[in-house]
Formats: structure tokens, sequence, C-alpha cells
């Protein structure tokens, strides 16, 4: 398979967006990066009293984890100063592991880590081995999905129906044109013209939604049709299908699916809702079909992860080895079949970290707090469910701070007088430039809304890609 240069997406692209919507797209960019300006302008120098946390991990959640940081460097007192290194889920659990570290064996990159798959059976074994105990946080759930670009002359109201078994036939190769029986039979009045090719997009290089489709291809097609997709074609890299076209990232598969008629690709299901893609109809192992902004609304998404609990998919206990959990094609009639689940990586034992431990408690505290995953549906994610956030206090449980270490509060309303004491992350304490974002985002959202209610596309989330 070859590699789609964007020379040959241009020749093939078919403008999606209203000019109004360019327009708001532009002069978003534009505010947002003259506020990024203005606050790299006015940083101040970081003096030796400040508490330094650091992070890394998924690209995913990233947007989300700078507008937290951002809020408690804001808020916090006394100053503390948080990053977090956008360099992909497998770069977080290395710099977490610190196993081949010059200055130690075992001795972590960075305070934290986070990613969109738990450590595997080897690496929590190896951690376990280095008597370090991991504590895995499930915080957020994002759904993968399927995007077409069949043209709006033949593309049915629902969407084109498909199931794991007619997705795993056109991804390798042996369904190869849209009026084949297979997808005709599923969607009724559906008339394509004859012998229309589908053009297969595929990831190329490692990609954990890449790891997530295949996945769920592997394990829904196991009962049906068991020799449609087999384990060995699972991973964030597999040999794909002659004839299949790979792109770079969630934006090139993005502009590939909407540049191409006729074409079918996946990606993460908010950055394809964002870009106005045409949803797949997607058939669950109850043999609903839906979209997957339908499943997002009836709640399919979180049922998936409550039912992974109910089945002992996922432990109880945060210490546990994570390896084995999947919450793709979990049963229930709305059930979303392809979910996958961000984890926070904490070391339970923070003993020896001084003041880092209880302001990385902290922010673990606001993740799982129902701010924290209200802050979520702001970038396309959604909490977990209650059962699973249990999970994620238990991890609170279960850190051991320093016998001295001081615990950080929260004053969501004027205490007075407690408010202005050390350790304390304020509501009613902000910085200008925090204020102004907040302000900014407000007024785009004012804007887009203005813009979409013109009918044209409908509501589109904000989403990151992976």
């Amino acid at each position: 398979s070859g590699v789609v240069s964007p020379g040959e997406l241009e020749k093939r692209r078919r403008p999606r967006q209203t000019a109004n919507q360019r327009t708001s797209d532009t002069s978003s960019g534009a505010m947002k990066l003259a506020l990024a300006l203005l606050l790299a302008a006015a940083a101040s120098a970081q003096n030796e009293n400040v508490i330094v946390l650091d992070g890394s991990g998924t690209t995913n959640p990233s947007k989300y984890f700078w507008d937290i940081l951002a809020l408690f460097e804001a808020r916090a007192k006394p100053v503390v100063h948080m990053t977090y290194r956008a360099v992909g889920s497998s770069t977080g659990q290395f710099e977490f592991m610190g196993e081949d570290n010059p200055a130690g064996a075992f001795v972590p990159y960075s305070d934290f880590g986070s990613g969109d798959m738990p450590f595997n059976e080897e690496k929590y074994q190896s951690l376990q081995g280095a008597n370090i105990e991991v504590l895995q946080v499930p915080f957020s759930l994002g759904a993968m999905s399927f995007f077409d670009n069949v043209p709006d002359d033949y593309q049915p109201e629902d969407g084109v129906k498909m199931s794991a078994c007619v997705l795993a036939d056109v991804f390798s190769g042996r369904v190869t044109t849209w009026d084949d029986p297979a997808i005709v039979e599923l969607n009724e009045g559906f008339a394509p013209p004859e012998g229309e090719p589908i053009v297969v997009y595929h990831r190329t290089l490692g990609s954990s939604t890449t790891k997530g489709i295949t996945t769920y291809l592997f394990e829904a097609t196991r009962e049906d049709c068991p020799d449609k997709w087999l384990e060995a074609d699972v991973g964030s890299t597999i040999e794909w299908a002659a004839g299949t076209e790979a792109v770079q990232g969630s934006g090139g598969m993005s502009a590939a699916i909407s540049a191409t008629p006729w074409s079918v690709g996946y990606i993460d299901a908010g950055h394809g809702i964002r870009d106005g893609l045409g949803e797949t109809a997607l058939c669950n192992r109850a043999g609903t079909c839906q979209k997957v902004s339908a499943a997002i609304a009836a709640g399919g998404v979180q049922m998936a992860a409550e039912e992974a609990l109910n089945k002992a998919v996922m432990p109880s206990d945060p210490k546990a080895d994570f390896s084995k959990v999947s919450l793709m094609n979990m049963p229930g009639d709305k059930t979303w079949p392809i979910v996958a689940v961000s984890y926070l990586y904490i070391d339970a034992d923070q003993t020896e970290t001084g003041s880092k431990g209880p302001l990385l408690y902290a922010f673990v505290e606001y993740v799982l707090s129902d701010a924290g995953q209200a802050l979520l549906a702001e970038y396309s994610f959604i909490g977990v469910p209650v059962d699973v956030k249990a999970l994620g206090y238990r991890a609170l449980d279960d850190m051991r701070l320093a016998s001295d270490a001081k615990k950080w509060t929260f004053e969501t309303s004027t205490v007075k007088g407690g408010g202005q004491e050390d350790y304390v992350i304020s509501a009613k304490r902000r910085s200008w430039y925090e204020y102004e974002l907040g302000e900014l985002d407000a007024s785009i959202h004012s804007h887009e809304d203005e813009f979409h209610g013109d009918g044209d596309e409908g509501d589109h989330d904000h989403a990151d890609p992976d």
C-alpha cells in the first residue's frame, strides 16, 4: 500500500466547510495564537521555592491536561509549575518506567505518565520486580469509529451500515466495491454506481487507533466469521492488504477521507465528528447499527466500561495487572463496540518525592472530580462511570505521601482567611491570562454557535489527533 501525497489529496479534495466556518476556524486560531504569545511573553522566571511536576504520554488528552495544569498554576499558593509532554502512550510508559535511565535502573524520567493503553504483562511484571507499585487510573473514555465519504446523493439517512465481518472484508481487500452484495444486503435502498471502487485508508507508523480498530475487528469476528480477521493482524502497526492506502496521523486520515469520494477509513470519533465526516453506522454485538454520535448521546460508550466491570474485565484494584482490559465488542443494545480507555500512571510510593507527591495527589483528585470529568467533554472525551471513578479514588487511598507532607485543599466558595493559606487551590485566585483564556473560549463557542446555526454542518466537537 502506498502513502497518499499531499498533492494527490488536494486533487481529490471536495470542500465540506462553508465560508462562515472557515472564517470561524481562522479567527479562532488567530486569537488563540495571539493569547499563547501573550502567555509566553508574560511567563516569569521560576524560583527555588516553586513546586515542579512533570508528566508525559498520550497525545489524545494533551489539551485537557494543559487546561488543568494552567488552572493549577493560576490558582495555587504557593507557586507551582506543571508540564505535560504529548509524546504518545508508548513513550509515556517508557519515561514512567525509566528502566534504562542513565541515572539508574527504573529511575523515572517523569513524575507521572499517561496512555491510551495499560502496561502489558511483561512491563507490569518488570515494574513489580523493581518494587515499583504502579497505579493505573482510568480517567477517560474515547470512542473510535469508521467514517466514509459516500456522496450525499447516495448516502442513506442513517449512514451506511457495516458489520464487523463486512469491514474485515473491506480492510483485507476481499470486498472492493460499494455495490458488493455484502454491503447492499445490509442497506435497503442503497444503490451506488455499479462497480464503484472502495478507497480504503489506514494509518501508517504506530497508532493506538490502529491497535484499537484491529483489536475490535478480531474480537467482533470471532463468533460469526472467525477466519476474516486473525489475531496476527492485531497491533499498532500491521501489514495491510495490497490496494489500501496509508496516511499519517489523525489529521491525515481526516483529510484523506474528506478529499476522496467513495472512501472509508477510521479515526477517533471526536475528530471525525468535528471535521464533518460521514459516520458509518456500525453494527454492535447486539445487532444494533448506529452512528457513533447517536451512541455517545445514548450513553453507549460508558455502557462499555460498565459492562467491563460487570464481567470483571477491568480489575477493581488499581494496583492490579490491567493488561487484559479491553472494552471492545462489549454486550448491550446501545453499547458502542470500539472504546479506548485513557489511564494515568502513578507510582504509589511518593514518600521520597517531597512536595511533588501532594501536588500529584491534588492533580489526580481534580481529574477525577465532577469538574475534571465534565471538562473532558470540551475535548470530545467522555468521563468514566461512577464505578470506574471509584477505582481512581482507591488509587488515591493507595498513594503514600511523605510523613510531613502538606496536602492541598480546594476553595470553591470563599473561605475567609483559610483560602489565603498555603497549599490551597482557589477558584477565587486567578491570573489575568487564565481569566482571559476562559473569556476567549466562551467567545469562540458563541461565534461557533452562530455560524453553525445556519444548519450547514451541525454542532462540531473539539478533538485532538492521537
